[in-house]
């Protein structure tokens, strides 16, 4: 007879948790190794990842994006790409011999980031404003191998162009549509300088006083000429002084739908004013290679011109509502081209939080005088205009234009390119009605999917993995208790 002591096994439990855990381990390294991460997951570095647990407070503005840098690292100001301050990673070069250095604590700060276009139609490229080459994106030029290429900027559109000839020597995306910001006092000042008088006076109304953004102090109930007006919203890009004028020519929309008219006169098809001042508002647009045509006539009025280059200027005092006067005051031209860049003629800086900077610059040197339109840069910085600037003056006679700047009255609207048939979807051959969804399009080759779609794909594959390990797990376990039962039995009947 066997002894008890021989009859006994070692519990279920201890077999059916390896067995369970062996299953789950299994499970992990389907899901983890072999599912699809979703369509524009960025992996973070570790200690990012820290930090943003540290930073969750956190919140930049729709305008900006999240850096993560060292603790006690000042970011500098952003003046060219190549500039850009890197965060070195963590224990590169700072690690002892054989140490590893403990990663440095991170924070996050919130940096501008450069605006997105608004979405446009396809042109029939014979029909863009200036030239076919300018419906391109990205950098445009013509240039011989001796000539380097125009220096990197922050902008996300420019236009470098002769003033005189109209001869476009780059550019970048040029007919791209941004906010425009301050930049459009420029045609503001196009349209209503040749209507108003310049010794006019104008008594400011309440809407005047009230203007959001930058002011030079105008007061309600105050009479004010409009060459001082004019001065003030040139040089000191004040809002107050915009609505003031825009009072004196008919109202807010009467300007505003006058501008519009205007733009349309000059070529500028790609310009829309919704608020004379340049404010961030509704749809409001402009392109480079508009301001630059905007500047370009603007520069043919004497008034425009002689306002521009003032360096400063004395502005109107008044009595506000409580009875106290105020004296007249100076008023500085807060272009800051005039002050560094030697032959600079204007013209005219701008900046909205949704627009970032934009900028038409002008310049004369060796008798030749060029003007640069900019738009969405992230930098405020007078030092990218001038680099532009340098590079045209000393590559004008090396390049071959790549467009001009129209005459008033020469151009029309861009034509819409034409719209391409459905192709079929019923199959690879291409032999259906057409009146199908099938996702190959006809064509044989499945249509590329969208990111969301992307997104919801790997959803979906990485759940089906997570399902399929979840069933390994109970089959693997059931199998398991079912052997080990089995077992018992026998031994319990010898």
């Amino acid at each position: 007879m066997t002894p008890p002591a021989l009859l006994r096994r070692r519990p279920w439990t201890t077999p059916a948790a390896g067995a369970t855990l062996g299953a789950v381990a299994l499970g992990l390294t389907l899901t983890s190794t072999y599912a699809v991460p979703a369509a524009g997951a960025t992996a973070l570095p570790r200690a990012a990842v820290v930090s943003s647990v540290r930073a969750t407070a956190s919140t930049c503005a729709p305008w900006q994006t999240q850096q993560a840098v060292p603790a006690g690292t000042a970011l500098a100001p952003r003046v060219f790409p190549a500039d850009e301050q890197l965060v070195q990673a963590p224990g590169s070069a700072s690690a002892g011999a054989g140490k590893t250095s403990k990663p440095p604590k991170m924070h996050l700060v919130c940096r501008n980031a450069p605006p997105v276009p608004f979405p446009h139609a396809a042109w029939q490229p014979d029909t863009v404003v200036g030239g076919s080459r300018l419906a391109e994106t990205g950098v445009i030029v013509d240039r011989p191998v001796s000539v380097p290429a125009p220096p990197a900027v922050y902008d996300v559109s420019y236009v470098i162009a002769d003033l005189d000839t109209g001869e476009i020597l780059a550019a970048k995306s040029p007919h791209a549509w941004l906010r425009p910001a301050s930049t459009l006092k420029t045609l503001t000042a196009l349209t209503l300088m040749p209507r108003l008088d310049p010794h006019q006076v104008v008594v400011a109304g309440q809407d005047a006083q009230d203007a959001a953004g930058s002011r030079v102090g105008v007061l309600a109930g105050n009479r004010y000429p409009v060459s001082s007006l004019f001065d003030a919203m040139l040089m000191f890009s004040a809002n107050d002084a915009v609505y003031a004028l825009a009072d004196a020519a008919g109202g807010y929309e009467e300007t505003a739908a006058l501008m519009n008219q205007k733009a349309d006169e000059v070529g500028a098809h790609d310009t829309l004013t919704v608020d004379p001042s340049g404010l961030d508002d509704g749809a409001q647009r402009s392109s480079a290679y508009d301001l630059a045509v905007i500047g370009r006539d603007a520069m043919r009025l004497p008034d425009f011109r002689a306002t521009i280059t003032k360096r400063d200027t004395v502005f109107p005092g008044g009595k506000d509502a409580r009875g106290k006067v105020w004296p007249a005051f100076h008023v500085y031209n807060i272009n800051e081209l005039l002050a560094h860049y030697p032959g600079a003629i204007g013209i005219k800086p701008g900046r909205t939080d949704r627009a970032q900077h934009t900028f038409i610059g002008a310049a004369t040197r060796g008798g030749r005088t060029l003007i640069v339109s900019q738009m969405g840069s992230i930098t405020g910085s007078w030092k990218p205009t001038a680099a532009l600037l340098d590079w045209g003056f000393a590559n004008a006679d090396r390049v071959t234009p790549v467009g001009r700047l129209v005459d008033p009255g020469e151009a029309r609207a861009p034509s819409p390119a034409p719209t391409l048939p459905a192709l079929p979807t019923d199959g690879a051959t291409g032999t259906g009605s057409g009146g199908g969804s099938g996702p190959s399009g006809g064509t044989g080759t499945p249509a590329p999917l969208s990111a969301a779609a992307l997104a919801a794909t790997s959803l979906d594959r990485t759940m089906s993995l997570a399902v399929l390990a979840a069933a390994g797990v109970v089959v693997t376990t059931a199998a398991t208790l079912l052997v080990l039962g089995l077992r018992r039995r026998r031994a319990a009947r010898r």
